[in-house]
């Protein structure tokens, strides 16, 4: 099930650029219950989730934090089929991921991290040995700057960040935040429908019917709750439908009753629409604006509301949610050494056998990376590397000494963070109205800062959203 949480600018997203901006500690005292429901879910220490969001998005100060509810920097790389916006960063122009809202980006943070190969032996670490994380993270290519483990370290002794990283997950955690005007709250670990409903003192049926929950379907740490009915019409005005996505996560993603969806865009219960097609979540669709399925026919079919006495039903057994799946490693043989081939840097070798590029470096002292020559040899383990003398002596090497007072961080902060113009490429669906209300701008600022004329879009065309 995709995880979503709706307004996709909740939070800090929903303020002014030119407002006051959030300090670290707000930051923390904001996010934190959240990032140790991501900790026990995921497995990355809360201290190190806090710590990279304060640093990414300068406390959730940045552009791209308040328009595409980035915090971690993510670019669109592994497969990314999600929302997008462009900014300058390492290159011009590149794309960065974009959620729904900072829910789904500490979400996908934990998820970045578990599914790529170069931080797999971070989870083998000790929860709280968060300056192995630290160093980690920088050696295994997170940010190229050579004080980002430093950096992060400066940010957790500075907060105290590290006690997070002890703490069991927050019982009833409601985040205080509303879908479509709906009160919402997040799933944490073992809760289920019956506790839920109890800790709200409503029935099972109610939460089960308000989120469209299949009677044999269970709440999983992460989901988002509604507490009172979803509402006849969504948020916003329509949404294109990504890949994976069914009406449900959608009537869930907008606070949209999924009977309501299915008749506003005239289709069958149980049909599901197909990739880019574009769904009305206000108004009634026109008969003659038929949707392309990807399910024929229905699944299942409603069945009537029944009503059950629930004092003659016993009440069900708590079951623990599912964390995320174990880390699944290849089973690539790395070789004792790599001779170069045409085509070859150090990133591709890296990618080859799974070995950081640091590692790499170090190991093979005297190469350089800008004039390798094809047939040369690069050691790939460090013990065959030392039985041929090529190996440094790590603690021979200077060390970088870790920043200290705030003006240093923060101005290593500031290269860090990408909070540049942001971009928008238009997709199917989007009107300038949309767009609008999707960054929060004005129409004639979306016109200032593009040079329109006219209200008229095209797909493909790239728009400023900031300034």
């Amino acid at each position: 099930m995709k995880l979503v949480f709706s307004l996709f600018l909740a939070s800090v997203a929903s303020l002014s650029l030119a407002q006051k901006k959030q300090t670290p500690q707000e930051y923390i005292d904001k996010y934190k219950e959240l990032a140790i429901i991501e900790m026990h879910r995921g497995g990355v220490p809360a201290s190190i989730t806090l710590a990279q969001g304060i640093l990414e998005s300068s406390s959730g100060n940045s552009r791209l934090a308040k328009l595409a509810n980035n915090h971690f920097g993510i670019k669109c790389k592994g497969g990314w089929t999600g929302m997008s916006v462009r900014a300058d960063d390492d290159a011009p122009d590149e794309c960065f991921r974009a959620y729904e809202s900072v829910l789904e980006s500490y979400k996908n943070h934990s998820e970045f991290l578990r599914a790529n190969w170069r931080y797999h032996e971070l989870f083998e670490l000790d929860r709280t040995d968060y300056k192995g994380w630290c160093h980690g993270l920088r050696k295994a290519g997170y940010a190229t700057n050579k004080q980002y483990g430093n950096i992060l370290i400066s940010l957790i002794e500075r907060y105290e960040l590290y006690q997070y990283d002890t703490e069991d997950v927050p019982r009833n955690t409601e985040t205080g935040e509303t879908i479509n005007d709906i009160p919402v709250k997040i799933a944490t670990e073992g809760e289920t429908v019956a506790t839920i409903a109890s800790a709200n003192d409503v029935k099972d049926r109610h939460i089960r019917k308000w989120n469209d929950l299949p009677e044999d379907s269970e709440i999983q740490a992460g989901d988002v709750v509604y507490l009172k009915p979803k509402r006849r019409r969504g948020s916003e005005e329509k949404h294109v439908v990504s890949s994976g996505e069914d009406m449900r996560e959608i009537s869930q993603l907008y606070g949209i009753k999924l009977k309501q969806l299915y008749k506003k865009n005239r289709m069958e219960m149980g049909t599901q629409p197909q990739e880019g097609e574009v769904l009305y979540m206000q108004y009634k669709r026109a008969k003659e604006d038929s949707i392309a399925l990807e399910t024929a026919t229905p699944a299942w079919k409603e069945e009537p509301e029944v009503f059950v006495n629930p004092h003659s039903i016993a009440k069900k057994e708590e079951e623990n949610a599912e964390k995320l799946p174990p880390i699944k490693k290849s089973d690539i043989v790395v070789p004792d050494f790599h001779l170069v081939v045409a085509g070859d840097n150090i990133y591709r070798i890296a990618e080859k056998y799974q070995v950081l590029e640091e590692d790499i470096l170090t190991w093979n002292k005297n190469l350089n990376p800008s004039t390798m020559k094809i047939g040369q040899k690069i050691y790939l383990k460090k013990e065959v590397a030392d039985k041929n003398n090529m190996s440094t002596d790590l603690e021979a090497e200077a060390k970088i000494d870790s920043p200290t007072t705030k003006k240093e961080i923060k101005k290593i902060e500031e290269e860090i963070t990408v909070d540049g113009p942001i971009t928008h490429i238009v997709a199917k669906g989007d009107t300038l109205y949309n767009i609008c209300r999707r960054y929060k701008i004005t129409v004639d600022d979306l016109k200032k800062w593009n040079d329109l004329s006219t209200t008229n879009i095209t797909i493909g065309q790239k728009l400023q959203v900031s300034e």
